[in-house]
């Protein structure tokens, strides 16, 4: 089952997804142009510094895979494609995600909420943003939610250039890849502004 709430081409980030499930999706947000350059940015630098199996290991189980690259203007340059309304607030560490195939064949998957970083002063998150920088879908792990309207979970099926908004108190997770390729996306996060007194 696929999860397609309201799509928007620009979104008013109180809209009724966000409010009510938790969840907005935006479709073809980010062009293919934008994609590529990202793509190409990651894929060169495993071309220009390999992968050591002790980073590579690290970076699976973190799920934040290159790190060296995550603020560089190809991958936060994505954002300039958003509406600016999506884009207020403290810019977080952006994560880059990819996801190999999982060799595990039944796995009960289990929801989480991000944290805030210990930087933050008990601020707390605005917004979660993906993009899907290829298709994320239930069959190569794609983004699975909790939607706080209290609906059954469902995975958020998301093409090249689609773009999710969520709540932060939405329960999500990313599910086991099954198919051949990986699945590619970033995520940024952004913060509440910080008061002149923090």
């Amino acid at each position: 089952m696929s999860g397609n709430p309201t799509e928007h081409r620009l979104a008013d980030p109180g809209a009724d997804g966000l409010s009510d499930r938790g969840y907005v999706v935006l479709r073809g947000q980010v062009p293919d142009v934008a994609l590529e350059r990202a793509l190409r940015h990651v894929h060169l630098d495993i071309v220009e510094r390999g992968l050591p199996p002790d980073q590579l290991s690290s970076w699976l189980w973190s799920a934040h895979w290159f790190p060296h690259l995550k603020w560089d203007e190809q991958i936060v340059g994505l954002l300039e494609h958003l509406p600016p309304e999506l884009r207020d607030g403290e810019l977080c560490d952006p994560q880059i995600v990819l996801q190999l195939p999982d060799a595990a064949v039944d796995v009960d998957l289990e929801s989480h909420l991000d944290q805030e970083p210990d930087w933050a002063n008990g601020r707390r998150y605005r917004r979660i943003i993906g993009v899907a920088l290829g298709p994320n879908r239930s069959s190569n792990g794609g983004l699975r939610v909790w939607p706080l309207d209290g609906a059954e979970p469902v995975a958020v099926e998301l093409e090249a250039g689609d773009v999710v908004v969520m709540n932060p108190s939405l329960p999500h997770t990313s599910g086991l890849n099954r198919e051949g390729g990986i699945r590619y996306a970033a995520y940024f996060r952004y913060l509440e502004p910080a008061t002149d007194g923090a």
